[in-house]
């Protein structure tokens, strides 16, 4: 496969075309190669998943089905409720209804086909540089141009004057903006806020009837705006996601030069940093304020208990999941508990390590020499020991709810990445161990 070709999948007349995943798509000569041809794939990829033209089309659909609710199936609820006789006009504004509604349902399905398939290939894509056979292709400084890929991955970056690309990551060709997801962030929210109020009110009409047919009329809005909503989230958590792992790789390989003498140590990042993120329900505070005054003119210390919890609660559990991990990474006859991982880049030394849980074991091995590397162990729950020589520990971002990440260097260059909860103790020891902590 040449750099510009991509395979595709037939989605029908008029739509842009989905690419391959990158597992299908064989690897080119150069690192750069590979680089344009992720950008233009992510580019498609995101333009279904992302575009514009999809909130014009689901605001079209709610206002499809709630015109069909309200004129078929809402008369035919007060009908019913109301005891009365079914009528010409009832059962043909019944059959109306229904056939509006059915019909926008039907090309709704129609028009949303390949969605989950988009949002997979959009992440597998974004992903696309961290893949260890892709960071050891060769590079191409024929004809870089404006954007020069080899900056845009630290690891490719690591070793040059200027060091590591500030805003490394993949830069879609022809994608959307990330304005359009930041919209979605907030215009769904509103919208089932929106519903949820029209619900409310319905609820309270004194006629039966009314109410059902209020009810139905405010249910699209409501489901569409709630299933709007839980994609916006998860596409704001996967963007984190991938943001703290290009920061991982900044730390990482920033680390690497410190190391090699090529840049200096980076400033610690206070700890109240790793919670920032959890503050976001703020937001929901203030539009639940916003809301209660819009329906009953004040706000009650009811509101404000509601929207303290939803700041404090997710913020208390978030700080518990931590102190919980930390606590089971301190317990055992000695060491700390930590996982290795998989690395995500090629092998950096002559040393492998398996991945999986081990006790590490740093404490009383101090004395060695920046030359020979300090002795550490890897304890496996089967009781095995790979005997290490270390000369730095490298840490990672916090990251909002995964386990932060380090990486072992060792006295032959390889490197071991492993995660660990109790980053203040592994760091601790680390430094007490003899070990250069960056």
């Amino acid at each position: 496969m040449t750099p510009t070709t991509v395979r595709t999948v037939a989605p029908g007349r008029g739509r842009a075309q989905l690419p391959p995943f990158p597992d299908e798509v064989p690897l080119p000569a150069t690192f750069g190669d590979w680089y344009h041809l992720a950008a233009a794939n992510l580019g498609l990829a995101e333009k279904r998943d992302s575009g514009a033209l999809r909130l014009a089309a689901g605001a079209l659909v709610v206002a499809l089905c709630s015109f069909g609710l309200g004129v078929g199936v809402a008369p035919a609820l007060g009908v019913l409720v109301a005891g009365g006789q079914w009528q010409g006009a009832d059962v043909a504004a019944l059959v109306l209804g229904l056939v509006v509604v059915l019909a926008a349902l039907a090309w709704w399905a129609w028009f949303r086909r390949g969605w989950a398939r988009a949002r997979r290939l959009r992440w597998a894509w974004a992903a696309a540089l961290r893949d260890p056979r892709v960071l050891a292709l060769p590079a191409d400084r024929r004809a870089p141009g404006r954007l020069d890929p080899e900056a845009q991955h630290p690891y490719r970056s690591r070793a040059e004057q200027d060091g590591p690309h500030p805003h490394p990551g993949l830069r879609s060709v022809g994608g959307v903006s990330g304005a359009l997801d930041a919209l979605r962030l907030a215009l769904h929210p509103l919208a089932l806020a929106a519903g949820v109020l029209l619900v409310v009110a319905a609820l309270r009409y004194p006629d039966l009837g009314a109410r059902l047919a209020g009810v139905a009329v405010a249910v699209p809005l409501t489901l569409a705006a709630l299933g709007g909503t839980v994609r916006a989230w998860y596409r704001f958590a996967r963007v984190t996601a991938l943001a703290a792992d290009q920061r991982d790789d900044l730390a990482r390989w920033t680390g690497w030069r410190v190391l090699h003498g090529l840049a200096q140590p980076r400033a610690v990042r206070p700890r109240w940093r790793r919670a920032d993120l959890a503050l976001l329900p703020v937001a929901l505070v203030g539009l639940l304020l916003y809301l209660g005054r819009l329906a009953s003119g004040t706000v009650t210390t009811a509101h404000l208990l509601v929207g303290g919890g939803l700041v404090a609660v997710p913020l208390a559990v978030l700080l518990a999941s931590f102190g919980v991990r930390a606590l089971r990474a301190r317990a055992g006859d000695g060491g700390l508990g930590v996982r290795v991982l998989t690395d995500d880049v090629p092998p950096q030394g002559p040393t492998a390590v398996a991945p999986g849980p081990a006790r590490l074991e740093l404490e009383g091995v101090a004395g060695g020499t920046e030359a020979d590397g300090v002795p550490v162990r890897l304890v496996r729950p089967d009781g095995t020991a790979q005997h290490l020589a270390a000369v730095a520990l490298v840490s990672g971002v916090p990251h909002l709810l995964a386990t932060r990440r380090h990486w072992l260097v060792l006295a032959d260059a390889s490197q071991v990445p492993l995660t660990c909860a109790a980053v203040r103790d592994l760091r601790g020891a680390a430094a007490a161990a003899g070990l250069r902590v960056l």
